[in-house]
């Protein structure tokens, strides 16, 4: 009897053993993957890991010869800050340019600001020349970020318009441009307001419906309450 409890024992430590091995196997197994017990790995992948490889150990060699470069372990900030440094003679030719127009006593950082922010000199320039002496530079500012060119403002100048900073860049949010409003003075329109553009614009009237409503009355121009109901009524 005690020999058949002993063989008994020895059997079920031979069966815990087996499962401890075969469960260590199979852990085996999962931590190596598909490189387990001499399986390969498919050819793509290898060649994939080999150009990474590859690329990474280039990437930062180029990196470490090249001294004026940032290293592999520079922020992404610092690299764009090292990419946008603005160029040294440029901001001292723009400063000198600036105290010329009245802008004194302006900082490197301010003038860099100014230039993150559309501002060149050049632009100031030529507003000063078309009769905006006294813009201050939240106006210069502005004007730039609504996209104002020199070029929008001289062509509605020209067309006869007297704007102020403010017009201008309202002009500018609704999609007024100098090319519309000429277009529109072309087709008899040289009286059209700056208020009366910009409910053109809103409405979303184009040029060519201008011009269709234009044939279809032959003698009298529309108003321009008729040009946003005919517009409206073809939607």
């Amino acid at each position: 009897m005690a020999a058949k409890f002993q063989k008994l024992k020895d059997e079920l430590k031979s069966l815990e053993e087996g499962e401890l091995i075969s469960r260590s196997m199979m852990q085996g197994r999962q931590s190596r993957g598909l490189f387990f017990s001499g399986l390969s790995a498919p050819k793509w992948l290898k060649n994939a890991l080999f150009v990474g490889f590859l690329s990474s150990f280039l990437l930062y060699s180029g990196f470490t010869l090249v001294g004026s470069i940032p290293s592999v372990n520079t922020s992404f900030d610092d690299v764009q800050s090292w990419v946008n440094e603005p160029d040294e003679d440029l901001l001292q030719g723009m400063g000198s340019w600036m105290e010329e127009m009245g802008y004194t006593d302006l900082s490197r950082q301010e003038l860099i600001d100014l230039r993150e922010q559309g501002v060149t000199a050049t632009f100031i320039s030529r507003m000063h020349d078309l009769g905006y002496t006294d813009l201050t530079l939240d106006q210069v500012v502005q004007l730039s970020q609504n996209d104002v060119s020199s070029t929008f403002t001289a062509m509605m100048k020209e067309l006869g318009y007297t704007l102020t900073v403010d017009e201008l860049v309202e002009l500018r949010q609704h999609g007024v441009t100098a090319y519309y409003t000429s277009n529109l003075h072309d087709l008899g329109y040289t009286d059209v307001t700056k208020e009366e553009l910009i409910r053109l614009k809103d409405t979303g009237v184009e040029i060519d419906e201008v011009q269709r409503l234009i044939e279809q009355r032959e003698e009298e121009l529309p108003a321009i309450e008729e040009l946003i109901r005919y517009h409206i009524s073809n939607q």
